[in-house]
């Protein structure tokens, strides 16, 4: 087995992992990345480099949003006021300005691709991509050029491109087994109690509004594990069936009015309280024959709990 040697270089230019960051690969020939927080975004796009063809991921911690642009510096702004949610940007482009209109829908398309499948897509982030006009000799350079920015991003601590571990969702479906401490044992010896789920007549949003109201108000109260669960994509998946959590917890001095219109649109108007917490639930319920999440996902977290 040959062992493939790379030099990786990084560039801070606020002498910290923390600002903006200039990331070269001498595998990647004419190869560029940038790295910076939110914050820093006028620091970043003021580069030459940011008037270039390229990519760009928006990132959190769990979740991603993969666009594409023939002049970053304009595109990338203007998420500043339209996405709310993210605390990273990188921008993925070349020394020599050689991407084009295919070359840019290519990688894009992949990119979303794999958040789709590691399940960290943002929700607006639609299939997209000319695939069809990039010949397979192009082809090859820009699978090259993706396998490289991949090994870049997971060396600056980017994994939204991995998939999630199955385990998470065993814990969702598992959480009355689990030992944690003698509070939270108390707390599930109550939460066992629930009430029964409403007449199955109702409509699908009515159904599972209805169940919540009962659920929260015959006392039942939702364990810290819970709340980081359905609080969470990757805990909230199985049943929502979106890259939405089941529960948008509310921060201190947050509320729905604060909140952008994807999440007004995605959750009910109403707020919910168990325990120290506060949150919206999930609103995007259908009945089998549609496209979504079903009533019987909503029956089967019901159950789990």
């Amino acid at each position: 087995m040959i062992t493939k040697t790379k030099t990786i270089k990084m560039l801070l230019y606020d002498g910290s992992l923390n600002g903006v960051t200039n990331i070269s690969d001498s595998a990647w020939e004419s190869g560029k990345m940038y790295s910076a927080p939110r914050e820093s975004i006028n620091n970043l796009v003021s580069r030459a480099d940011c008037k270039k063809y390229g990519v760009y991921l928006l990132l959190s911690e769990h979740q991603v949003y993969v666009g594409q642009a023939i002049d970053l510096e304009r595109r990338t702004k203007q998420h500043i006021a339209d996405k709310d949610w993210w605390t990273q940007v990188v921008l993925m482009t070349t020394k020599d300005d050689s991407f084009n209109a295919s070359d840019i829908d290519y990688l894009e398309s992949k990119l979303i691709d794999l958040a789709i499948k590691a399940g960290t897509s943002d929700t607006d982030n639609k299939k997209m991509g000319n695939r069809q006009k990039v010949d397979e000799f192009r082809q090859a350079e820009l699978e090259q050029y993706l396998e490289e920015a991949l090994f870049l991003l997971e060396l600056i601590g980017v994994k939204v491109f991995k998939p999630v571990a199955k385990k998470t969702q065993k814990r969702a479906r598992s959480i009355k087994t689990i030992n944690l401490t003698r509070e939270i044992q108390v707390d599930e010896e109550k939460n066992s109690e629930k009430p029964a789920l409403p007449d199955d007549s109702l409509g699908p949003c009515t159904y599972a509004k209805t169940a919540i109201r009962n659920l929260l108000n015959s006392g039942y109260t939702f364990t810290e594990e819970q709340m980081a669960i359905f609080g969470s994509i990757e805990g909230s998946k199985p049943y929502t069936l979106r890259n939405l959590p089941l529960f948008w917890i509310l921060k201190d001095g947050e509320s729905r009015a604060t909140c952008d219109k994807k999440i007004k649109s995605r959750y009910w108007a109403e707020e919910f309280t168990s325990g120290n917490y506060r949150f919206l639930v999930f609103s995007q319920w259908y009945d089998g024959s549609k496209h979504g999440a079903h009533k019987e996902n909503f029956v089967e977290w019901y159950n789990s709990l």
